[in-house]
């Protein structure tokens, strides 16, 4: 077992590798040769898009979406069911 900062990491074989990317995007779980689960996968990274989507431009970077977060206005519950009544009203 090695870490990476605090955090524990494993470092697994190739073949390993591959069985867990293949699990896709969601929570992989990992089992023992008994069945018993070990523990759960999450991959990291983008995100795998379905068939026929394409991103344009760059992934935002981690200080770019705090900033974002701080600076941009929120809306409560009631502001964004105003909203959509007013979009539902203009579609009519």
């Amino acid at each position: 077992m090695t870490t990476t900062e605090s955090t524990p990491a494993v470092v697994v074989d190739a073949a390993t590798r591959d069985k867990l990317l293949a699990g896709g995007n969601g929570p992989v779980e990992v089992r023992d040769e008994s069945g018993a689960l070990v523990g759960r996968f999450y991959r990291s990274g983008p995100p795998v898009l379905p068939a026929g989507y394409v991103i344009e431009g760059e992934w935002p970077s981690d200080e770019e979406i705090d900033r974002a977060l701080r600076e941009d206005r929120s809306y409560s519950v009631a502001e964004m069911n105003t909203f959509v009544e007013e979009l539902k009203r203009a579609a009519r």
